[in-house]
């Protein structure tokens, strides 16, 4: 008894297995892409302003915020303490850091290297050393790329450090 059982459901199992891997049946829809609509229009041209290109409309690479805990020497200028904008534009083939705050708007071209490591917050690499402290790059993780405001650096012995841009 026990056995016709066993062979009732294997029986059962099968057929319900096989009924499984047969394909679903499908109904075809009315008015899938009628010819004709209940309503007509007309088409319309409708005038695209025109745009304009200006320095304030160029789209940012990048845009952040980062805050100098210290003075911090950049270029010719010294940026103190405080809260600074910081964005990255495409010009051409070269691109060009915008730092704005504390009363200041400073515009640096940078020399572009890319890097393939793996990922870290974008950072701004300020340089100290006995003089004090230098701007030297700003690393911006979606470029993947370090940005380098002067084209050679002499000091092989100073100490980078990271200030994060949120």
């Amino acid at each position: 008894m026990k056995i016709t059982t066993i062979a009732k459901i294997s029986v059962y199992a099968a057929t319900l297995g096989f009924a499984f891997m047969l394909p679903a049946t499908a109904h075809a829809q009315s008015d899938m892409a009628p010819d004709e609509y209940p309503f007509s229009a007309t088409e319309v041209a409708i005038a695209q302003p025109v745009q304009t290109a200006t320095t304030n409309q160029a789209k940012a690479d990048f845009e952040g915020k980062v805050s100098l805990p210290y003075a911090v020497k950049c270029g010719s200028k010294n940026l103190e303490p405080g809260q600074y904008s910081l964005s990255v534009k495409s010009e051409g083939t070269s691109q060009v850091v915008t730092i704005n705050g504390g009363g200041q708007n400073m515009n640096m071209p940078v020399r572009e290297v890319s890097t393939h490591r793996v990922t870290s917050p974008s950072a701004l690499l300020v340089r100290k050393s006995g003089e004090g402290r230098k701007l030297e790059a700003v690393y911006v993780d979606g470029l993947k790329a370090t940005l380098y405001l002067e084209a050679s650096t002499s000091e092989g012995q100073a100490r980078i450090e990271r200030l994060p841009i949120s």
